[in-house]
C-alpha cells in the first residue's frame, strides 16, 4: 500500500482554504437535505468536506488540503482507503459483469471465513447496512422465540429504523428522530447497559431477545464491566432469551473475533458490518444454526436486491484473509496507536487545565471536551458537544480529520509519521481550547 505526502499543516481560521467545500456545500443544500446523504455529516466545521479522493490512511478535499484521516469512512476502513487485496478483488467481480440477481459462490467463502474467525457463528445471512441486520437479527429471534419483548441499553445503537432507534443519547429515551412511529417501540424495553439487577427484575417469559453492543465503542468507547456479558449469557440461556451482540463497530476491529472473541463470552446472534467489507457495503446476521431455522423453513422472509452483492462479497473475504494472516501483528500495533493517541490527549489536558477526555478501547479513541473524564455512559450528559464540535475543528483545521463527534479509528495503513502529526495536532487543538 503506498502512502501519500505528508499533510500540509491547515491555517487556523482560514475559511479560504475550504473554499471549494463551502462552494459545494452551498450547491447541495440545493438538491440535499443539509448538503449531505446522511446526517452526522452535516456536522463537521468549519465546513463538511468535499472529499475528492483518499489513499492509505490520509484523505485530499476539492481544495487540495489532505488530512491524516481518522474517520474512515466512519468506521469500515480498518485496512484504509486503498488496500489492495480488498481493491483486486473487488475489481474482478466488477469485471465478470454487476450480477446483483443471483448468487455467488464467494458468499459461502465469506460465511465460512466468519464462522472461522467467530466459531458461534456458525450460519450467516447477508444483507447491505447494519440497519437491515439489525432488524433481521430482531425479526429472527422473535420467530425462534416465539416472543416479542426486546431488551435494549440506553445509548446503544442499532441502527435507524423506527423498531430499534429508542434511547440512543443520554438525555432521550423516547424516538431518536422525529418521523418514528411510536407504535413500533411498543415492544421494546429500555435499561441501563451493566445494570443486572434491572434485568434480572423483568419478567422474562415474554422475552426474545436482549440486544447490545458487546463494547459501546458507537457512545465513545465503554468496555463491559468485568463479568457482566457472561451474566447476561447465563440469564438469557436460563430463560431462552436470544442473545444478540451487535458488532456492526466491534465485529474485525477489535480483534479478529470481534468483542465476543475479546471478552469470551458467545452471542446466539451477531450483527456485522463495517469492517466486514473493508470499505464496500455489506453487513450480516451470523450465529447459531438453528436461529436460521425461520428462514429455512420459509416463515421468515430475508429480501433486499444488493444482498450477496458480488464485489463487496469478494471484498470481505480478501479482507477477512488479510486479517487473518497479519492479525498477531495488526491488531496490537493498532491499539498501541490508539493506546498513544488517548494517553497524550489526558497529557496535554491535564499541562493546560483544558476539561478534555479521551476514552480508549482497542483501536478507538473517543475525544470529549467539557469534562476530564467520562468513565461510564450515564457521564455522557456532562459531555459539552458544542466544545467537542469546535475541538474536532481546530484538529481539522491542523490537518487531522476525525469524526466531528470525536471518534478516531486507527487504520492498519496509520503510520508512525501519521501517529507524530497527530499528536502534534491534539496539542494545537487543545491549546485552543484554553
Amino acid at each position: 500500500m503506498s502512502t501519500p505526502s505528508s499533510p500540509v499543516a491547515a491555517t487556523p481560521g482560514s475559511s479560504s482554504r475550504f473554499a471549494g467545500s463551502q462552494a459545494y456545500q452551498a450547491r447541495a443544500q440545493q438538491v440535499l437535505p443539509r448538503g449531505v446523504s446522511s446526517s452526522p455529516r452535516a456536522t463537521q466545521r468549519p465546513v463538511p468536506l468535499a472529499i475528492a479522493r483518499g489513499e492509505a490512511a490520509h484523505v485530499i478535499d476539492v481544495d487540495g488540503n489532505e488530512y491524516i484521516d481518522y474517520s474512515l469512512g466512519y468506521g469500515p476502513l480498518l485496512l484504509g482507503h486503498s488496500p489492495e487485496p480488498v481493491l483486486a478483488a473487488a475489481e474482478r467481480e466488477l469485471r465478470k459483469g454487476l450480477r446483483t440477481g443471483g448468487i455467488t459462490p464467494l458468499e459461502a467463502e465469506l460465511g465460512e471465513r466468519i464462522a472461522k474467525a467467530m466459531p458461534a457463528c456458525e450460519m450467516s445471512a447477508f444483507v447491505s447496512s447494519g440497519t437491515e441486520a439489525a432488524q433481521l437479527a430482531l425479526r429472527l429471534a422473535r420467530a425462534a422465540t416465539g416472543r416479542l419483548t426486546v431488551v435494549k441499553f440506553r445509548c446503544h445503537y442499532h441502527g435507524w429504523s423506527d423498531a430499534i432507534h429508542v434511547a440512543t443519547d443520554a438525555a432521550n429515551d423516547g424516538p431518536s428522530t422525529g418521523g418514528q412511529d411510536p407504535d413500533a417501540l411498543r415492544h421494546v424495553v429500555v435499561l441501563d447497559w451493566g445494570d443486572m439487577a434491572a434485568l434480572e427484575a423483568l419478567d422474562a417469559s415474554g422475552v426474545a431477545a436482549v440486544i447490545m453492543e458487546a463494547a459501546a465503542v458507537n457512545a465513545g468507547c465503554f468496555a463491559p464491566a468485568p463479568g457482566y456479558l457472561a451474566r447476561v449469557r447465563e440469564w438469557t440461556t436460563r430463560h431462552g432469551v436470544a442473545l444478540i451482540f451487535d458488532e456492526v463497530i466491534t465485529g474485525f476491529r477489535l480483534a479478529l473475533g470481534g468483542a465476543q472473541g475479546r471478552f469470551g463470552v458467545a452471542p446466539d446472534l451477531t450483527v456485522l458490518g463495517k469492517a466486514l467489507g473493508g470499505g464496500l457495503p455489506v453487513s450480516a446476521v451470523a450465529g447459531r444454526r438453528a436461529l436460521f431455522e425461520p428462514i429455512v423453513r420459509g416463515t421468515v422472509s430475508q429480501r433486499g436486491t444488493y444482498n450477496g452483492f458480488p464485489p463487496a462479497i469478494a471484498g470481505a473475504v480478501a479482507c477477512l484473509d488479510y486479517l487473518g494472516t497479519h492479525a498477531a501483528t495488526l491488531y496490537p500495533r493498532m491499539e498501541a496507536y490508539a493506546t498513544t493517541l488517548a494517553a497524550h490527549v489526558r497529557t496535554v489536558a491535564a499541562r493546560t487545565g483544558v476539561a478534555v477526555a479521551a476514552n480508549q478501547l482497542g483501536p478507538c479513541v473517543q475525544l470529549f471536551a467539557g469534562v476530564s473524564a467520562v468513565p461510564t455512559l450515564r457521564d455522557l450528559a456532562r459531555v459539552d458537544k458544542e466544545r467537542t464540535l469546535t475541538l474536532t475543528a481546530a484538529l481539522v483545521e491542523h490537518g487531522v480529520a476525525p469524526l466531528p463527534r470525536g471518534m478516531m479509528y486507527v487504520s492498519s495503513a496509520h503510520t508512525d509519521a501519521d501517529l507524530a502529526r497527530t499528536l502534534e495536532a491534539l496539542t494545537a487543538a487543545i491549546g485552543r481550547l484554553a
